[in-house]
């Protein structure tokens, strides 16, 4: 929704866009980083993986976003840094939010997603999209739609709250 709404509009003058831009990165990054954040985490990926496939999971997702281990322990420190002072917690550092990219987010979240679909499937879970980028790629287009028609409802309202 947020590449979507940032394509078509990509500097609201409305505090109730802004807003809503906001929201949906600060949702993506809390969501991945309860996936792929503190160990602690209810659904911390180690609590969907066997002990034994701990590195064979962790070396096909590295594989799968094209990162080696030392990028990708810069960027879960970078999307921890801003879950923590921006989203979960404020930390009064006075630091300015360095806004996170989502493109690895989505990626190692799209190779989690294969790894929990094959374990619901084993316990005859159908539901479930089976292809989680085809599934991403579907929602896009349509949020293109809707956030082309919403801007498009919004443009004649002026900003009143200062």
């Amino acid at each position: 929704m947020k590449r979507a709404m940032t394509a078509v509009c990509d500097s609201p003058r409305l505090n109730f866009w802004r807003l809503i831009f906001g929201s949906q990165l600060d949702v993506a990054v809390l969501e991945w980083c309860k996936v792929f954040g503190s160990d602690a985490e209810a659904t911390h990926w180690k609590k969907a993986v066997n002990t034994s496939e701990r590195s064979g999971y962790r070396s096909g997702l590295l594989a799968a976003i094209e990162i080696d281990e030392l990028a990708w322990s810069d960027y879960w420190e970078k999307m921890k840094a801003y879950r923590d002072s921006f989203v979960a917690h404020h930390v009064e550092n006075g630091a300015v939010a360095n806004y996170p990219e989502l493109e690895i987010a989505l990626k190692s979240s799209a190779f989690h997603y294969k790894h929990v679909l094959s374990q619901l499937r084993e316990r005859g879970q159908g539901r479930y999209p089976d292809d989680l980028m085809k599934y991403y790629t579907e929602f896009e287009a349509q949020s293109f739609q809707i956030a082309r028609a919403a801007f498009a409802a919004t443009a004649g309202i002026e900003e009143s709250v200062r």
